[in-house]
């Protein structure tokens, strides 16, 4: 289950954020523990909590079963 759950999150995550940097880690190796990088700038003027909320609003489904853990780590993605 562990890179099948990976894909389908990041491709979720993709969707919901485009033109952001994602990164999703299997922390378990069987994918029910995982980290959530994010660089978005769908996060400007957002504060913490709401950049992890909206980051939950797509993969909330997936939280108890089959992820029971999830890290969410989030940036605002700036252009130079």
């Amino acid at each position: 289950m562990g890179s099948f759950m990976v894909d389908e999150i990041k491709l979720a995550l993709t969707e919901a954020f485009p033109q952001s940097q994602i990164e999703v880690k299997d922390l378990s190796g069987g994918g029910d523990h995982l980290e959530v990088i994010i660089e978005s700038p769908a996060f400007e003027g957002k504060s913490l909590i709401q950049q992890h909320q909206m980051v939950y609003a797509v993969v909330g489904h997936w939280i108890n079963a089959p992820v029971h853990a999830l890290k969410i780590n989030t940036r605002v993605k700036r252009d130079l």
